[in-house]
Order: C-alpha cells, then structure tokens, then sequence
C-alpha cells in the first residue's frame, strides 16, 4: 500500500503529534471517549461528537483536532451490482475527506471478471482503468459514491462536525444518535448515526470495550436509505505502523433487504497516506 520510507516519515510526524486527546479533558470538561462515558445526559451534540470522534483516536495534538484526514484500506468480500453477485478478492479505498475524494479500486470475480475503479471528487465522479488513468466521466453516480465516502465511521463524524448546530442528538435504547445533512454538493441527504460501545483489538493486541464507536449508518436520499453496519473494530494498520486509529473490519451495506457490500478489511493506513483526486479535464468540460 505504501513504501516503507513514506510510512517510516508518516510514523514519525504522527509521532510529534500527542495523543492527549484520547486520554484527556474534552473542551466542555467531560472525560474522553476512551475513558469511558458517552451518555447524551453528559453534553450536547458538540460533546458527543467530541467522544465519538475521540474514540476513533483521530484527536490529535494539544488543540484535539480530527487530524487523520487520508486514509485507505483493503479486504475481501462480496458484493451486488444490478442483481448480480461477485466475489471481491481485492477491495482497496483511498479517502480524503478533505477533497470529498474517494477512489474505491476494486478486483471482482463473477459472471463478468474484472477489475473496476471508481472514483468522486467533490460534484464530479467518473472510473478510470488504473488509478488517476483513462476517465469516463460518471455524473449519474455522484450522490451514491459521496453517500459512500460520507457513510464510513470518520466520514460520518467529520460530516456531524461540519454541520454544526444542524445536528439533532436523541438517545434511542440507551444509545446515541446523531441526525444531520450532508454538506454540499449533496441535496437533500441526511445521515442517522447510531453510538454504541464495542470490544476492541488496540494497538497492542489487547481487548478494551470503548463508548461512542459508530455501529450503524443510515444514509438518505429523496426515498432512497442505505445502512451501512460495523464492527470489529481495531489498528488494522501494519504491525511496525500501529497507531491506535480505529476502523472497524466487518462492514455491511444494504439497500433494502439486500446486500450490496459486505467486506472484512485485511489491512489499514492510518498514516495520513497520500491520497489525492484531482477532477480530470474531460469530466470537469463533461459537467459543463
């Protein structure tokens, strides 16, 4: 996924970056995520977004600021497309969040075997042949894919952050739940995402049931809903490259009664990687 030397320098600027957060006093007072904790009674949305994005461990430096912005991650699973089953042996996403980018490249087996890129960037999405090669612009899959990047654990939260005094917190069966829109190009799109605690695997290999993980989102367009389920959470990353940064390694999406997408992640990149989606030319000039 990346060369050591680039993870090596990754390693070491993460490194400089304290990870008092996970450990220390959120701004309203309250006690960190990973400490324990996580009621609505303790705060507000701000705070429980707080918790939730600190018990991800992306909290970093003395002003606990979201600063994992990149990620990728691979695994193997299944997933349907127009009614049709495959097989993934390879699934790999590149995020940055910043750019609303995503690039999901993708080996599948089935009726048809082959290997399919696609990527969004902001209002624009297309698929290439190799990653940042070969275009076709995609305008019609735009929402679906920025529901993708929106709807994984760290994209939820940082959409939560964004939308500010928009978000509504209730609790529902003890647990949290944040209901928000989605930030702009999206129209009409809203997020409801349920907190619940989960055991999980530390950098260290040791068990620890930690609050305020996302369990499930539900994202919504017009009449259309996807939910998308996690679990198993853990530092999937490399063993010399752990970095107490969570991602779950069961993750099921459905429309419906079916699944669309049920991948079990292999490996992680926590490391801020270098991920880019510039908007190629011809589907900049296709939008127009």
């Amino acid at each position: 996924m990346r060369t050591k030397a680039v993870a090596v320098s990754a390693m070491m600027a993460l490194a400089m970056l304290t990870t008092h957060a996970q450990r220390g006093q959120n701004p309203q007072g309250g006690r960190g995520a990973q400490e324990g904790g996580g009621g609505a009674a303790q705060g507000g949305a701000a705070d429980i977004i707080f918790r939730a994005q600190n018990a991800l461990g992306v909290l970093r430096g003395l002003d606990q600021v979201d600063s994992v912005g990149r990620i990728e991650y691979q695994g193997t699973g299944t997933m349907t497309l127009r009614g049709q089953s495959y097989k993934l042996t390879d699934y790999h996403a590149s995020i940055n969040y910043a750019m609303q980018g995503m690039r999901v490249d993708l080996k599948r087996e089935g009726a048809a075997p082959q290997r399919v890129i696609q990527v969004v960037s902001g209002g624009f999405a297309w698929n290439e042949t190799e990653p940042g090669m070969n275009a076709t612009p995609m305008p019609a899959v735009v929402t679906e894919r920025l529901i993708q990047l929106w709807s994984t654990p760290m994209g939820a939260l940082r959409a939560a952050a964004l939308a500010g005094p928009n978000v509504q917190l209730t609790t529902e069966g003890g647990l949290n739940v944040l209901t928000f829109p989605l930030p702009a190009p999206l129209t009409n799109a809203t997020l409801r995402v349920t907190l619940n605690s989960q055991e999980v695997t530390m950098a260290t290999g040791q068990k620890r049931r930690i609050n305020n993980l996302v369990d499930r989102v539900e994202a919504r367009v017009g009449g259309s809903e996807t939910v998308t389920t996690y679990s198993d959470y853990g530092d999937w990353n490399e063993k010399d490259y752990k970095a107490d940064v969570l991602l779950p390694k069961r993750m099921i999406q459905k429309q419906g009664d079916g699944a669309l997408l049920d991948v079990t992640l292999t490996v992680t990149n926590t490391y801020n990687p270098y991920v880019i989606t510039p908007v190629p030319e011809n589907v900049g000039r296709s939008a127009r």
